[in-house]
């Protein structure tokens, strides 16, 4: 008898270790509506995988990871800890989808996943009994009737929804299409059209793209497929009702495409281009000595298949040529793959004198529009090269008849020459850097009197104080520093700028080189590197007359190269020179002169200059470049004042001298949230934006002001919290007003009035909740930014130990919900959860010590 019940409890123990760990689809059974984004959770009850779950073949249907939950419930004493990860199931054929059974690898061991069957019905919109493709309409289509390989032709992909019905839609995601045999930037733009198919009207977004079929014969280009997502209902709430949403996948037909090969008898200088082109060539110059360097510059561009590598044709050139390596330059449109442009430059040394011709070059390519074959030709151009001519022979005309004799001349030696490839011209200057006007400001004073004996003491006095306020006047309006003080301030300014464009950078060296010449007192019109050296020299040490002497180099490559030096490195280098000078302060001399003798007010400039050139607090740190310790300082104010913008936004211009656009955003933004009316941080957002390649929706459409979002932008989270509180007060003092004066018939317009007034202040409640809530998790204070991209991890840990990974991007928006030793545990707005190192992260609002 023992026996038997020992058998019976180890029997039963083992049955609860089995049921302990389960791995299930719920709901298991039932029906998949075709058409619809159907949501099905595979559970993980007392375990989780180990690795990646890789789901079996499933017949008639698509199975697309969304996201993933857990949870923690208590049945009878026992803790059951679950692990959901939610797919969307979207049938693609047939009446029924079977889930096969399949082994799951899990941290308990491997697993069976038990079958699961679902029947497949039709999709219906809501209670309304509509099938959703009779509401919304879909069509892939191509413009061009006929198609060549290599030619660039137009797709159309429309969508259109039924208008009686469009004021239930919520949202529409961007189209999702991978086409194979053509290229194509996809359908990232849209317009707004209408159009009617039995007797009902569309609205509907036109999508239109350019492509090019990278072979002959037939392409099918599969469906194209969009998520729509409807309000099919209502869900009562606590005060509101809340919109009930039904996801549904919109897929146009397949396109079949049948590509025309290319016709035959092209010109033997085709080399597989398609399209319109233009063709350049320039040599420069024509007119040489023999050493002298020649540049022949073929430049090819137009619309045409790039995509496929099109090159120009080798050129013929005389043996009496040394040629340098070809310098080749190709740009493709950042708008369009296909547009762009070629450009060959090659470097000619002519060896002996004469006359040769450079050409004639063709470049062939297939023009669809007109379909044939064209040629563009460049005829050949004569170049004239003569014999060397020696400096001294120049400089001394009768040298250039040798003394008659019998002996035959020597052979003429034609010395080796180097050159610079590159085609720098040092001595061509533009007519900008000239230097630009003065202007001055002269005041007089008048002078006021009286000839009452009593003012006779004030006689002594008013010329006494009008020598100190004359030298005052005269130190600073007549300063000899002021021009430097001046040109010192504008280096900075150049050496802090964000912006790197072309036209932006030939500005900022126009400005640099003006400025240079007076922080140092150049009087050359144009100074050479030399002219720069020497005048540092006389001021400072040779270490930082060589920088300076380098600076100045760098800049004429930037300026009239054709191959321009990193501007952001040129700018590191002029912050390095510039920590070793510093701005001239107001001149003593004036001061001590016989025209002003008040030495102590003196001494009190002195001492003002001093202290307005010599900052140890952030600004002070920024000015002089030293961004790490002005972040630094700011961020121990912001400890003591967590809700000041314009700290957070210095900390952010700090972090962006120093390349940390993360961290940028993430103060930029806090910033933004406190004070969403400062033109030069919304700016300083939208650059740091495109530089990290962060991206909040939300965030970007209040910063860019799109639609309503321009009027949502005029307050801030807090803000609006406050006007719809003070729009509550306002509403109960009306309201109540309208109470008390209905015992007053005579009041009637003064009642109509106060409930005018109550029933707008309602409204603004409404309005202001509204505003604040379209602010999303930004209007959540206890919200935290990622600032450094990272992983978030199942397990709060950095050893190797299996857990589930997933991507942090940096400029993400997310909630904390759980912290463990210098660990955050975030959650997404996707309802994704994971740890994360805190030092990723920044508060949106708050200080970082007592957030973090």
């Amino acid at each position: 008898m023992k026996t038997v019940t020992l058998l019976g409890l180890s029997l039963s123990i083992l049955i609860a270790l089995a049921s302990a760990q389960q791995v299930y689809w719920t709901p298991a059974s039932g029906t998949l509506q075709q058409g619809k984004a159907n949501r099905l959770q595979l559970h993980f009850e007392g375990c989780s995988p180990a690795g990646n779950v890789d789901l079996p073949d499933i017949p008639g249907a698509d199975f697309t990871r969304v996201g993933q939950s857990t949870s923690m419930n208590i049945f009878n004493s026992r803790v059951v800890q679950k692990l959901i990860i939610q797919y969307q199931a979207s049938p693609t054929s047939g009446s029924s989808v079977s889930v096969p059974s399949f082994t799951v690898n899990t941290d308990k061991g491997a697993l069976t996943v038990p079958a699961a069957n679902y029947q497949v019905v039709e999709a219906t919109v809501g209670n309304t009994g509509m099938k959703p493709e009779d509401i919304f309409k879909s069509e892939l289509s191509a413009i061009e009737p006929s198609i060549y390989e290599g030619q660039i032709f137009n797709l159309r992909y429309i969508i259109g929804f039924r208008q009686d019905y469009v004021n239930r839609l919520n949202d529409v995601s961007l189209p999702q299409w991978s086409p194979v045999g053509i290229v194509t930037k996809g359908f990232e733009s849209n317009r707004q059209t209408e159009f009617s198919i039995r007797n009902h009207k569309y609205s509907g977004l036109l999508f239109e793209t350019p492509a090019m079929a990278t072979r002959d014969g037939s392409i099918k280009l599969p469906k194209v497929n969009q998520t729509v997502s409807m309000v099919v209902g209502r869900r009562r709430g606590f005060i509101f009702d809340d919109p009930v949403v039904d996801n549904y996948n919109i897929a146009s037909d397949t396109l079949q495409l049948d590509i025309k090969p290319l016709p035959t008898g092209e010109p033997l200088s085709f080399s597989g281009a398609v399209g319109q082109f233009q063709f350049e060539s320039t040599v420069v110059p024509e007119i040489v000595q023999v050493g002298e360097p020649i540049t022949w510059t073929l430049k090819l561009s137009g619309t045409g298949n790039w995509p496929q590598g099109i090159g120009l044709n080798p050129r013929n050139v005389s043996t009496s040529f040394r040629s340098i390596q070809p310098d080749i330059k190709k740009e493709i449109s950042e708008d369009s793959p296909f547009e762009g442009s070629l450009s060959e430059d090659i470097v000619l040394i002519p060896t002996r004198d004469g006359e040769f011709k450079f050409g004639p070059v063709e470049f062939s390519y297939f023009n669809p529009k007109t379909d044939r074959y064209e040629t563009k030709s460049i005829p050949e151009k004569l170049i004239v090269v003569n014999p060397l001519v020696l400096q001294s022979i120049q400089d001394d005309p009768q040298a250039a008849t040798p003394p008659a004799t019998d002996e035959p001349a020597p052979t003429q030696v034609v010395p080796e020459f180097e050159f610079d490839p590159r085609g720098i011209n040092l001595l061509s200057k533009p007519v900008e850097m000239l230097s630009a006007p003065t202007s001055g400001d002269s005041t007089s004073l008048v002078p006021v009197g009286s000839i009452k004996l009593a003012y006779l003491a004030l006689s002594f006095v008013a010329p006494a104080i009008l020598w100190v306020l004359i030298a005052l006047i005269r130190s600073v309006a007549f300063d000899p520093n002021k021009p430097r003080r001046r040109a010192f301030k504008e280096l900075k300014a150049v050496s802090m700028a964000l912006d790197d464009s072309e036209a932006q950078t030939r500005a900022a060296q126009l400005s640099w080189r003006s400025a240079a010449k007076r922080y140092w007192e150049i009087d050359a019109e144009e100074p050479s590197a030399e002219d720069v050296k020497s005048a540092v020299s006389v001021k400072t040490d040779t270490d930082q007359a060589e920088s300076w002497k380098s600076l100045w180099q760098i800049s004429d490559r930037i300026l009239f190269g054709k191959r321009a030096p990193s501007f952001k490195e040129w700018q590191a280098e002029l912050r390095s020179s510039l920590r070793l000078v510093r701005q001239p302060g107001i001149s003593i001399k004036q001061l001590f002169s016989t025209k002003a003798w008040f030495a102590a007010f003196a001494v009190g400039l002195v001492i003002f200059s001093l202290s307005d050139s010599i900052g140890e607090d952030g600004l002070g740190y920024y000015d002089g470049a030293a961004f790490d310790k002005a972040e630094s300082s700011w961020k121990t104010a912001l400890e003591a004042d967590p809700q000041n913008w314009t700290i957070r936004h210095n900390i952010g211009l700090a972090a962006a001298q120093q390349e940390n656009w993360g961290e940028a955003v993430a103060y930029w933004t806090s910033a933004f949230l406190l004070e969403t009316n400062s033109p030069e941080l919304k700016w300083n957002l939208k650059v740091a934006l495109n530089k990290s390649g962060s991206y909040y929706p939300t965030l970007a459409r209040l910063v860019k002001g799109d639609g309503m979002m321009a009027y949502i932008s005029l307050l801030t989270p807090a803000q609006w919290e406050r006007a719809a509180y003070l729009s509550m007060i306002i509403a109960g003092v009306a309201f109540s007003a309208w109470v008390a004066f209905a015992y007053f018939p005579s009041v009637k317009r003064l009642r109509f009035a106060l409930a005018i007034v109550g029933l707008l202040a309602v409204a603004s409640v409404f309005g202001s909740d509204w505003a604040r809530r379209e602010y999303g998790l930004l209007a959540n204070p206890d919200a935290v930014t990622v600032i450094t991209a990272d992983q978030l991890k199942s397990v709060p840990t950095d050893l190797e130990v299996e857990q589930i990974e997933s991507a942090l991007p940096e400029g993400s928006i997310c909630l904390i919900t759980k912290r463990y030793l210098g660990w955050l545990k975030v959650e997404l707005p996707n309802g994704e959860q994971g740890w994360s190192r805190k030092e990723n992260f920044a508060p949106l609002y708050g200080s970082p010590s007592d957030s973090l």
